[in-house]
């Protein structure tokens, strides 16, 4: 869905993300998530700032267990709304430190996918576009569509979007304020610095860690969703 929440995380933008998205389809002012957090309809098989409140365990008997008919990492639809509480890491404008609320506002047809548009928790960054299919999520960037998050979900199963490389690593339960979460997965940044974002099947981006390498970034932690 991520965008929708990140600002510019699983974007070809890098750095830049500082700044702006130039390469996005979207037209930010200055990451679902990117921040997210990167096919076809909505038709298709259903398949941070971070405090004590973000708790990763192994387990949980009061587990909110999402709708038996949505089971996909990320189930981007229309109207569907998660909110953050974010934390600006070093110089990053597209975001601001606070409560904030990625938001699916619109969906269309985008060269031959259906897209839903999002409305980043960085408000600067801008509304991008996602496709989603089953596990797999595009994003359309600078005219095209690119793989955000690839399937099979699986320990260790990495993928490229063109410009960097990412890594699935099986966390479990999640914790946050928003509640018990099962069956979640970390989107790694193959890097030196540390980038990630944590989604949950029927739920999607419950936490993110985005730095662009130089320390700038942001943080969130998801405190409430208006779905499941």
């Amino acid at each position: 869905m991520v965008s929708y929440r990140e600002a510019c995380l699983f974007l070809l933008c890098g750095s830049a993300c500082a700044t702006g998205c130039s390469g996005s389809s979207a037209e930010p002012v200055s990451d679902r998530d990117a921040g997210a957090l990167l096919d076809s309809s909505a038709d298709s098989n259903r398949d941070a700032p971070r405090d004590d409140a973000s708790v990763l365990a192994d387990g949980g008997a009061d587990a909110t267990t999402p709708p038996a008919g949505d089971r996909r990492i990320d189930p981007i639809e229309l109207g569907r709304t998660w909110t953050y509480d974010v934390k600006v890491l070093g110089f990053f404008p597209a975001c601001s430190a606070g409560t904030s609320t990625a938001t699916v506002v619109e969906q269309s047809m985008l060269d031959g996918k259906t897209a839903f548009h999002v409305q980043s928790f960085c408000k600067a960054a801008g509304v991008f576009q996602y496709a989603v299919d089953g596990d797999r999520v595009f994003v359309h960037v600078g005219g095209a569509w690119i793989v955000a998050l690839d399937a099979p979900v699986a320990e260790g199963r990495t993928w490229s979007d063109g410009l960097l490389t990412y890594r699935w690593r099986s966390k479990g339960t999640v914790t946050t304020p928003a509640g018990t979460f099962t069956e979640c997965w970390a989107a790694e940044t193959v890097a030196s610095y540390t980038s990630y974002t944590v989604l949950c099947r029927g739920v999607g981006p419950v936490e993110w860690h985005y730095e662009d390498g130089s320390g700038n970034g942001y943080e969130a932690i998801l405190v409430s969703k208006n779905f499941g």
